[in-house]
């Protein structure tokens, strides 16, 4: 009898249990060599991107920003995700056995949940933050102290290690003939309606919430420019910056938390065996899915660096220290203090 594989991921696994020979997972072509090296080349970039940003927002600012908080605390989460990539890498080059042990095959999957959380709800707080400053700014003034960003950062990796035990209470090492799988514990109803709920709070609600809010910025700042006929560059900059992470993240975990949904049905409905079509797409949508989310941990650096004017500096400055920088037009504040 050819030798099966149970089924596994990164976040989600469809079942415990393997997967009948007539109803084999779909795997491209060389699947594992391209997964692998795309792994190598986002952790590469990634870790040296947020590195480089939370050493310039630390050690390199001359004036530190409400805002910057929140970078450095998007930065740290991001490059904590990374971390765990060698793991995931190590997982593919291994046609999917796990040989990290118990505490990894937990540990990883627990901070790459913490990650999602945190960024959502860091995001969603930013914008938030925006839209306070563009339709209450007198209350603003008096909400954002110095103490402010950090009691919301304290709160928002509180309650994302909170919501990221399920993860860790959720994954197991299993053995396959000799061979040894990092997946999800057998589904139960009870867990795939914890799990549904949790995706729909911590994740579509927020996401949702981020755009209403800045439909209403924009709304807002159009009809200021239809009244007055002017429009302040900085402020539009700021929101700019937050409006573009947001859609990245959008753009990097809609399609995987989509794919997710479907496995959950997959998983209670027992859809494997009359539907092994729809099994495959949805684990296939899984496995690529996870390659977008993955790579949004490298994607901030990117636009922090051509578009906020303060860390552009301070980069180009560390990168070439000898280098005078000069851009033209440029304050020292793209975002607010």
């Amino acid at each position: 009898m050819e030798e099966t594989t149970p089924s596994y991921d990164y976040f989600y696994s469809f079942s415990s249990d393997t997967p009948e020979e007539n109803c084999q997972t779909l795997k491209l072509p060389y699947m594992e060599i391209f997964v692998s090296v795309l792994y190598i080349v986002i952790f590469l970039v990634g870790t040296v991107g947020n590195g480089l940003l939370i050493g310039v927002l630390i050690f390199k600012q001359n004036v530190w920003r409400l805002t910057d908080t929140f970078i450095v605390n998007l930065a740290i989460s991001d490059f904590s995700f990374l971390i765990t990539l060698p793991f995931w890498i190590d997982k593919e080059l291994a046609s999917g056995l796990w040989r990290s042990g118990s505490i990894l095959c937990k540990g990883s999957s627990y901070v790459i949940s913490v990650n999602m959380y945190c960024s959502i709800f860091l995001l969603t707080w930013m914008s938030g933050d925006r839209y306070l400053t563009i339709m209450y700014p007198s209350m603003a003034k008096k909400i954002r102290t110095k103490l402010y960003p950090i009691l919301v950062c304290i709160s928002v990796w509180i309650l994302s290690c909170l919501l990221g035990l399920h993860t860790l209470q959720s994954r197991e090492l299993k053995r396959y003939n000799n061979h040894t799988y990092c997946v999800d514990k057998e589904t139960t109803f009870n867990n795939w309606v914890g799990s549904l709920m949790l995706l729909t709070l911590a994740f579509f609600i927020p996401l949702f919430s981020i755009l209403t809010l800045h439909y209403s910025i924009i709304k807002k700042l159009y009809e200021h420019y239809q009244k007055f006929g002017k429009h302040d560059k900085k402020l539009r900059k700021s929101i700019k910056i937050v409006f573009m992470v947001a859609i990245v993240f959008f753009f990097s975990w809609t399609p995987f938390n989509i794919f997710k949904i479907l496995a959950l049905m997959s998983s209670i409905l027992e859809l494997k065996q009359s539907f092994c079509l729809y099994y495959k797409i949805v684990y296939l949508g899984m496995e690529l899915g996870g390659l977008f989310a993955f790579a949004n941990s490298c994607t901030n650096p990117f636009i922090y660096f051509f578009f906020d004017d303060c860390i552009h500096r301070a980069m180009i400055q560390s990168i070439l220290p000898c280098r005078k920088y000069n851009k033209p037009g440029s304050s020292f504040s793209s975002l607010d203090t």
